[in-house]
């Protein structure tokens, strides 16, 4: 018999739970909008923010593009080329008035991934899956600016769609649960996405894919593994649609897999033992970024194996060692950008999952939430004590930058005797490699090179037959009106190594310089 005195079972929670509910309501909007603000601004102030090169290379290909060039041909590039596609989406879409404009790609892309977290069938509660999302978006608020996600770069991108594969469909297989055919058809496209940012994140994007084809295979899903691999079919076909019309095959092959294999790999010491020595933890300079990320990972897998069946455990396994393999170059700071935001995703997803797996379902937000909130706080937190990469700036410094407008014409001396020189539609040779000054001198760069580097110096004496480039022969052919050369522009000193030496010949043989201006060289007439 139940005592007058005191109510039912499951009376007193639910009267005193309102007011709790309330709160929980009051806290969540308040945290959604504080992240959503904080967001908002660092990406306010990352399109108002300092370039590097890479970012210049990548809006100019896609200038090329929108003029009628063909990337790997009359653009040479070594990046893949997805991160031209948006680029040249841009331009096409916009014009080239204001190129810092691209930028917005980034933020869009991040709210894409945040959406696809708020989606995920991985977590069952509308509210779960929010602060999931609200984890990772704090995290890319906090290192925004710092870690370059603001730059028109294929790393920021490959995590972004990264963070939408895991969450359509990897993840939710990890748990358990089916992923429905659209979201796994779309995750399928986004895998090829992911391959055409660049051929270094194939072995880790794969074993990723397999973790969650394994499970669902041995559930019989094989409804979700056909819509996956429709996806994935129908972005190679619109990827080869793209190809016939603004690349070449061959030429990608070459000099965006061989060239890098072949000439670039040496200068980064690429190879197991350089992968095997970037996994120490070092906070030093711009190696504390991918210790960060594998700091988060570790946590993040600990909460995702918590209460997983034996098999599940092993393909999140499986699934982070992909996770890590996607950097498998070793590079550091920006350039290990993807692995970052991944950890971001993973962090809020890990986090949500086990106090769904820990606490019964009414009390997993009124105990997911502070700790959400406490994620964020120390992730900008750690911000604070990072170096901007690729700047070396402190988060105060990097934060405090007057607004700066890139990629206009500008009119100091060296540009306007360039513009003078040079007819609007006649090339320009930037070197060593400053793809920004295109841009600045509202010149395009010569057929097949806007640079020359090491590399290129390597490939050019051992090139693959059929698929020449060499500078310095080129200049013999078909040289164009004028170089620029700034040996002083390179904190390398990479112009005075042998390399470049037939480059001086050639300067010293085709050209003479103008007067007043030594880093500029005019053809000699003919």
């Amino acid at each position: 018999m139940t005592d007058p005195t005191f109510p039912e079972a499951g009376t007193t929670v639910r009267r005193k739970g309102l007011p709790v509910f309330g709160l929980q309501r009051i806290l969540l909007a308040i945290f959604t909008l504080a992240c959503l603000t904080f967001f908002g601004w660092a990406c306010w102030k990352g399109l108002w923010f300092l370039s590097f090169c890479d970012e210049g290379e990548h809006l100019l290909g896609g200038r090329m593009l929108n003029e009628g060039g063909r990337l790997y041909v009359s653009y040479v590039d070594t990046h893949g080329p997805v991160i031209f596609m948006l680029s040249q989406l841009y331009g096409a879409l916009f014009g080239w008035h204001f190129p810092q404009g691209a930028r917005l790609f980034l933020p869009l892309l991040a709210l894409m991934a945040a959406a696809s977290l708020c989606a995920t069938s991985a977590l069952p509660g509308p509210r779960q899956r929010l602060l999931a999302s609200l984890v990772f978006v704090g995290g890319l608020a906090s290192y925004w600016l710092m870690d370059a996600f603001y730059m028109v770069s294929f790393y920021a991108v490959a995590g972004f769609l990264t963070v939408g594969l895991l969450a359509l469909f990897v993840v939710p297989a990890w748990f358990g649960r089916t992923p429905a055919a659209l979201p796994s058809a779309l995750a399928g496209l986004i895998l090829i996405l992911i391959l055409a940012c660049a051929y270094a994140y194939g072995p880790g994007a794969l074993l990723i894919v397999a973790s969650a084809i394994w499970l669902l295979a041995g559930q019989k899903e094989y409804r979700t593994i056909r819509a996956f691999a429709g996806g994935a079919l129908l972005g190679v076909f619109l990827l080869g649609l793209w190809f016939m019309r603004y690349a070449d095959l061959g030429s990608f092959v070459v000099f965006h897999i061989l060239f890098n294999q072949i000439a670039y790999a040496p200068f980064i010491h690429f190879g197991p033992g350089t992968f095997l020595l970037s996994l120490l933890p070092s906070f030093q300079g711009e190696a504390f970024y991918p210790t960060l990320a594998h700091l988060l990972l570790i946590g993040s897998l600990l909460l995702l194996l918590y209460r997983r069946p034996g098999r599940n455990r092993i393909a999140i396994l499986i699934g982070f060692a992909g996770i890590i393999l996607l950097n498998v170059r070793a590079a550091v700071g920006f350039k290990d950008g993807q692995t970052l935001i991944v950890a971001f995703a993973l962090s809020g997803l890990g986090l949500m999952a086990f106090f769904q797996q820990r606490e019964k379902p009414g009390k997993t937000v009124g105990k997911a939430l502070p700790c959400a909130i406490l994620t964020v706080l120390a992730l900008w937190g750690g911000s604070q004590l990072a170096t901007n990469t690729p700047f070396g700036w402190t988060y105060r410094d990097t934060t405090h930058r007057p607004p700066y407008t890139l990629y206009q014409p500008v009119n100091d001396a060296i540009s306007q005797k360039v513009r003078a020189l040079v007819p609007p539609g006649q090339p320009i040779l930037m070197l060593p490699y400053m793809p920004e000054f295109y841009w600045m001198a509202d010149r395009r760069p010569p057929y097949g090179y806007y640079e020359y580097l090491p590399w290129d110096w390597v490939y050019a004496r051992h090139a693959i037959p059929g698929y020449p480039h060499d500078l310095c022969q080129s200049l013999l052919k078909d040289p164009p009106p004028l170089i620029v050369y700034t040996p002083e522009s390179d904190p390398a000193s990479l112009t005075v190594r042998p390399f470049f030496a037939c480059v001086r010949e050639r300067l010293a043989s085709l050209y003479m310089p103008v007067e007043g201006f030594p880093s500029l060289h005019v053809l000699r007439p003919r």
